[in-house]
């Protein structure tokens, strides 16, 4: 019943984070990226502090370590995110975040050495594929909105497993504060290297924008991610995640009245195919062959 509530929960944050591809697009008109994000996280620190005070025991070394790692990795993530938003619809920014989840395999390989599976390297071919189609160099140029998009979905898979394992072992609201702080910093200061203050705007579109996506979207996802997630495995949770990508695509289409040419069509379904494939194959092998199993078992009590 827990893991079933925590992969619930999972679902309930992707259709939070869903919203944010069409939100943070408008948003963009009244804010730069990084002050966005910088004031986005400040909000949601400042809010969870007050929140949890109390509850901030357990600071250590290590933790602090982990909570850096962490909030590397999710600044990484929503820097290129909301950088290439800029330069990409929101369309192509939620399908190709969703690559995350074809290589959090691979990030698993790299930091607790399991190994890569062939339907892991098959998700990959498919995947390119379906990747070209969306973007379609060869014919619209290449964009590098898409490319900076692409760094996202690396960040979130390592950030995935970085948190299974540092989720286990550390205090959650240390961990979660560490992370809102350091991604504030590190925006203001992306923010005052290469952004003007001129292009700041505050008016209803960015103040609206900055509290669905500072409180929902930050504050509760990101604490009930680092909650729940331990409660699965990381390319289970991974997967239940994915389910961001085609509501956001669905909402992009709706309010922002995003288009796809039958190609791109094609190349969106080929995405979402080969990451499916890539992490449901075991799942539905294991059942097929306990199927057989069971099967040969009754006939041989027959």
């Amino acid at each position: 019943m827990r893991k079933l509530k925590a992969e619930l929960i999972l679902v309930f944050i992707a259709t939070i984070w869903a919203g944010t591809f069409v939100i943070i697009k408008i948003t963009l008109t009244e804010l730069p990226p990084f002050y966005f994000i910088a004031f986005r996280f400040s909000i949601a620190a400042i809010i969870f502090y007050l929140l949890v005070f109390n509850k901030l025991s357990g600071w250590s070394k290590d933790a602090l370590k982990a909570g850096l790692i962490l909030g590397t990795l999710l600044f990484a993530g929503f820097a290129s995110q909301t950088s290439g938003l800029l330069y990409t619809t929101a369309s192509n920014s939620a399908l190709i975040t969703g690559v995350n989840l074809l290589i959090v395999p691979f990030a698993q390989y790299f930091i607790i050495k399991r190994k890569v599976g062939f339907e892991n390297w098959t998700g990959v071919i498919v995947v390119l594929i379906g990747l070209y189609l969306l973007t379609n160099p060869a014919v619209n140029g290449f964009n590098k909105g898409d490319l900076i998009t692409l760094i996202c979905a690396f960040a979130w898979a390592f950030y995935i497993i970085y948190l299974d394992v540092f989720s286990r072992k550390y205090n959650l609201y240390v961990l979660v504060l560490t992370q809102f702080v350091l991604v504030s910093l590190l925006s203001f200061l992306f923010a005052v290297l290469f952004e003007s203050t001129g292009e700041i705007h505050f008016n209803t579109t960015s103040i609206l924008g900055l509290l669905y996506t500072a409180i929902p979207a930050t504050l509760l996802a990101t604490f009930l991610g680092n909650k729940w997630q331990k409660e699965t495995t990381p390319i289970r949770a991974a997967l239940l995640i994915t389910f961001e990508q085609p509501a956001a695509v669905v909402f992009a289409i709706i309010f922002l009245k995003d288009a796809f040419s039958f190609l791109q069509l094609i190349g969106g379904v080929l995405m979402i195919t080969g990451i499916l494939f890539s992490e449901t194959f075991e799942y539905i092998k294991k059942a097929y062959f306990k199927r057989e199993e069971n099967g040969t078992a009754k006939e041989l009590n027959r």
